[in-house]
């Protein structure tokens, strides 16, 4: 299993900062060597393995819930979601649909899986700007999101305890950021108008860069208003967030460190996500 929640020296980023806070030292992103002594101080007035690493206990005796998760879709066949569960994962995404009309083959199965081993579970939408078929940005957005919406009706509808739902920002109009931006913007739009929570955000560098980088300053500060769910692959030895590639916002909500991670229950790869400490809750449907 490749879960990697474990805080050590030589990482850097957000997460090392909310630890340092909880220890009461200087917050700088840096696990040095004084945030270690820290760690390790802390460890042993609180009868914790004294390793100087911040692994999910010592994290959780900070206060700092540590949230395993993974996003599935058609890609991960059969999933035993019992395996999953004793694996550690808390928390999944479901792929449910794709531009206009797409459903996810199976995905209603993966949902109810997850829902009935106690994982939080919910759906995300792969959206296409880029099929353009109606005359402006919002009617395309509104048909991809009733479309959505409709889907979601198999399972219920989104339901209080469920994870607030994903929109996938990973496609556009190659030549036209100010479209890409609008459309998505609106599906936030509806999808908040719908379900009184906040949609979150997921993309990566390469994708924002791509559709979303030459928009309005005014409108890419719009999507800030959401949790955002960043990819960045970890290639580094040392943990390193990708709070310097995020596009406006300050953190990140949650960061899908692997695309080609391991879990039990699942045959080949699937994506691995951490969930920023604390946030649980602000992603949860009230």
């Amino acid at each position: 299993m490749s879960f990697i929640y474990t805080l050590r020296e030589g990482d850097e980023g957000q997460e090392v900062k909310r630890l340092q806070a909880n220890l009461n030292i200087t917050t700088d992103g840096d696990f040095g060597p004084k945030t270690k002594k820290a760690v390790t101080e802390h460890q042993d007035a609180n009868g914790l393995v004294v390793d100087g690493l911040a692994g999910p206990k010592t994290l959780g005796s900070l206060g700092i819930e540590v949230v395993a998760g993974i996003d599935v879709s058609s890609h991960n066949g059969t999933v035993d979601w019992e395996q999953v569960a004793s694996a550690g994962v808390k928390f999944a995404w479901v792929k449910a649909t794709e531009g206009q009309n797409h459903v996810n083959r199976n995905w209603v199965k993966r949902y109810n899986g997850a829902v009935e081993n106690d994982i939080i579970v919910s759906a995300y939408h792969f959206a296409r700007p880029d099929f353009n078929k109606y005359d402006t940005p919002e009617e395309d957005a509104d048909a991809e999101f009733k479309h959505f919406r409709d889907t979601l009706e198999q399972v219920g509808g989104l339901k209080s305890g469920n994870l607030v739902p994903a929109i996938d920002l990973e496609a556009g109009m190659k030549t036209d950021d100010q479209y890409n931006a609008d459309w998505y913007l609106e599906w936030l739009r509806l999808a908040e108008e719908e379900w009184g929570v906040k949609p979150i955000v997921y993309t990566a560098r390469w994708a924002w860069n791509l559709y979303i980088r030459g928009a309005a300053e005014k409108d890419i500060q719009k999507f800030t208003e959401y949790p955002v769910w960043w990819a960045n692959y970890i290639r580094k030895s040392h943990l390193v967030g990708p709070e310097k590639q995020l596009r406006g916002w300050q953190e990140w909500d949650v960061w899908q460190y692997s695309g080609s991670g391991a879990c039990p229950g699942i045959k080949g790869r699937v994506d691995l996500n951490w969930m920023a400490g604390g946030q649980l809750e602000n992603l949860i449907t009230s």
